[in-house]
């Protein structure tokens, strides 16, 4: 049987914009029709525009520039924070797909990838939250094709200075989003001086190389730095802390669980069956990376070796550090779209093997495609609690009404009560879901970290006999430290369970304020 020939046809591109627009269509829809409330950091994220700063606690401003466009166009609603993350997972599936086919040349081996990257919980999960991983990963994709042309061997034209430009360009704002941007030159060298060993990298490229990334580096950390010196460099604090480990215990054998816990949800963000076609890619192009020519320039070469630095090094670093400390599960969202790259490459070898039924095919294509729509109506689920992953977004509006209730009911002037919490994400929830979105504020507890309320104004004597809500995680009556010495009188606590839907959503303790003394505590930062 004859391999199919990866040859452009314009059917390609028809497949490929169907692929995408059904797959914006389905995050729309669910987005829009309210299936989850915010999430704790997309709260957050909205919180920081209404107090616009060059930049923020753990983050670059970049998030809050998204946010702050789309709901200027929709409003202060769940859509108008995520429409920004919509769009850009529309952004990164495009960017992938002209890069395989425009920058490689390799039409038929784009669509597999654009399909890999449509079906993985990780990016379709991205593509519905307002997170900082969404940008950062739209500047890591293009970046990662500007490397790819700036390395291209073009014999009549050379490399011109556009690829360098976008990689410059990338880079500033990829930084804007998130420090990780930076790991993205750490990588570019590697890869570079390995093609200058194999003597296969293009004339002048050094030089503008070092050039754009210096130029884009500047420009992206330039606001970061600067509002980093005005408020004691906590940003570069808090991230020293979260790089040098923190959480649980340090001896490897009690690590052992938390890191197979880690593994598994790494593969669960990839999906088993991807995770499978990445392992199957990477045998093969490690095989040619290893004993690649030297010498002469062979674009399926630096294909392969490009891709596989760009997924295994991050991917798998992050995902072994947690044998020695806490790591989060997105820490590697940056890899995802060289992974469905990698992925890609083994879903098309499959798909062409000699005798292959188009019935395992049409299996195979339908359960990923499938499993992606059931993500979208998990939320529809009667799953238990153990077993919902959506449960901590659910039940914040109902909060938001249950605390306005209780304002009402309690106190004669709401215009003199301010919502509080000892959790920056519930301060930044009651800021959203609250009536009238009022400004909230995140009082101290010994068990909490720092946090960008930490930075800004609390109730001082401006809110002098004022009263207070205070909203505290699941069911709790221990008493909270200090609230007595804050206020006259304090409620015995109530407790709530939210509903979303008809469901049961997160659980929460209420308690009643009455009487602001001006007293608010002040602690050193944990970051």
């Amino acid at each position: 049987m004859t391999m199919p020939r990866d040859t452009y046809s314009p059917r390609l591109d028809v497949l490929a914009f169907f692929i995408i627009l059904v797959s914006f269509a389905v995050r729309y829809w669910f987005v829009a029709s309210g299936q989850l409330n915010l999430v704790q950091d997309e709260a957050q994220y909205w919180d920081w525009i209404r107090r616009p700063q060059l930049s923020y606690y753990s983050k670059g401003p970049l998030i809050a520039w998204i946010i702050s466009l789309w709901t200027w166009v929709f409003g202060n609603t769940e859509l108008g924070v995520r429409f920004g993350s919509i769009l850009g997972m529309t952004g990164i599936q495009a960017a992938l797909y002209l890069g395989v086919s425009r920058v490689w040349r390799e039409y038929r081996l784009a669509v597999f990838v654009l399909f890999a990257a449509a079906t993985m919980p990780l990016l379709n999960g991205l593509g519905i939250l307002a997170t900082t991983d969404c940008p950062l990963i739209l500047c890591w994709t293009v970046a990662f094709f500007a490397l790819a042309s700036a390395t291209r061997h073009d014999t009549e034209r050379g490399v011109s200075n556009l690829p360098f430009a976008v990689l410059g360009l990338c880079m500033a704002v990829g930084i804007l989003a998130k420090y990780m941007m930076l790991a993205f030159l750490g990588v570019a060298v590697l890869y570079a001086v390995i093609l200058q060993f194999r003597g296969q990298l293009p004339e002048r490229f050094w030089l503008r190389f070092i050039v754009a990334g210096l130029i884009g580096s500047a420009v992206g950390l330039a606001p970061i730095v600067i509002w980093n010196m005005d408020n004691g460099w906590v940003a570069y604090k808090h991230v020293a802390k979260l790089t040098s480990g923190v959480g649980g215990s340090d001896w490897l054998p009690d690590r052992i669980g938390p890191f197979f816990e880690m593994l598994g949800a790494q593969i669960g963000l990839l999906s088993p069956w991807w995770f499978w076609f990445i392992l199957a890619a990477t045998a093969g192009a490690a095989r040619k990376a290893w004993v690649g020519p030297v010498g002469r320039f062979d674009a399926d070469y630096r294909r392969d070796l490009l891709t596989l630095l760009f997924f295994w090094p991050l991917w798998g670093l992050i995902t072994l550090k947690a044998l020695f400390s806490k790591v989060e599960a997105n820490w590697t969202a940056a890899a995802f779209a060289t992974g469905a790259i990698l992925a890609g490459m083994a879903f098309k070898a499959w798909w062409d093997a000699p005798n292959r039924r188009p019935r395992g095919r049409i299996i195979l294509a339908g359960v990923a495609a499938v499993l992606t729509l059931a993500i979208f109506v998990s939320p529809l689920l009667p799953l238990p609690d153990s077993l919902n992953p959506t449960l901590r977004l659910k039940g914040w509006a109902d909060l938001g009404h249950k605390v306005d209730e209780v304002i009402r009911a309690e106190f004669d002037d709401p215009a003199r009560v301010f919502a509080m919490s000892d959790n920056y994400g519930f301060t930044s929830e009651l800021a959203f879901y609250l009536e009238g979105k009022p400004i909230t504020f995140c009082t101290w507890s010994e068990d909490r970290r720092m946090n960008q309320y930490d930075l800004w104004p609390v109730p001082g004597q401006d809110k002098l006999g004022w009263n207070a809500i205070m909203v505290r995680k699941r069911f709790r009556d221990q008493p909270v430290p200090e609230l007595d010495k804050m206020f006259t009188s304090v409620s015995e606590p109530i407790f709530y369970q939210s509903s979303f839907k008809g469901g049961e959503g997160r659980k929460f303790t209420i308690i009643v304020c009455k009487g602001f003394t001006g007293y608010w505590p002040r602690r050193a930062g944990k970051f």
